[in-house]
């Protein structure tokens, strides 16, 4: 049945989270926390210059301690809409300064972060959901020039009526659909304070972070990645 796939998806996702991390045990979250202390007023993350074409919102540039109050009152927020630890949230964003709050933001609430493609439709978003029990939607109100913009806000509604579980959209941008929750407060300069959430057994850093999807004969595979190997990617690619 439905249920016991999920059930299954959810034992292979989150079975294997008292591994040993190797090397280092930071998480990407304790890495990003040291980085700002040493430099808070550096730059942390810039917008391309044709940001507000991509995403209606004018470009964004932000220091290590701007990023890091917007990263905390994100994560405050999915944290007060009731989602739990180890929950799945769902994330299709333009690669900006957005995508990389919501998969921090994700990451500091103790969630697990599943980003989609752009390109992937209703139909896509469903099957891959489906599979992983997402319990929220990141998304924005829509991506593109206006005359031909795409309402991914919209879309991500009309997945949420096909999959129960899916509890919350929560959407960047102007304009956004009735239900979704706006996220562009998280950049004021008076977001709310973050609390710390509860601890997780074992090592942080062995925790799965994400979950991407393999493309096979069979149909969509989820795979989860633990923090330790989301670092490890990138260090390969920094060095």
């Amino acid at each position: 049945s439905a249920g016991n796939l999920v059930a299954r998806g959810r034992q292979m996702i989150l079975g294997d989270t008292e591994r040993e991390a190797s090397g280092n045990r930071a998480t990407l979250d304790d890495l990003f926390r040291r980085a700002g202390v040493r430099r808070p007023d550096a730059i942390a993350l810039i917008d391309p210059p044709n940001a507000e074409t991509i995403t209606g919102n004018a470009p964004r540039r932000l220091t290590y301690a701007e990023t890091d109050r917007a990263i905390s009152a994100l994560a405050a927020k999915l944290r007060g809409l009731s989602l739990q630890t180890d929950m799945v949230v769902a994330l299709q964003l333009a690669n900006t300064v957005d995508s990389v709050i919501a998969l921090l933001g994700v990451l500091r609430a103790g969630m697990i972060a599943a980003p989609l493609p752009l390109l992937w439709r209703q139909q896509e978003m469903v099957a891959a959901l489906s599979l992983i029990g997402a319990k929220a939607i990141v998304t924005s109100s829509r991506i593109g020039a206006t005359a031909q913009s795409t309402s991914f806000a919209e879309i991500a509604r009309q997945v949420a009526a096909e999959l129960f579980p899916i509890r919350h959209i929560c959407g960047f941008g102007r304009d956004l659909p009735d239900g979704v929750v706006p996220l562009d407060d998280v950049f004021d300069s008076g977001a709310d304070e973050f609390f710390q959430p509860s601890a997780r057994p074992g090592h942080a850093a062995a925790h799965v972070a994400a979950i991407t999807f393999d493309v096979t004969g069979d149909g969509l595979i989820p795979v989860a990645r633990s923090q330790s190997e989301l670092i490890a990617g990138g260090l390969a690619v920094f060095r």
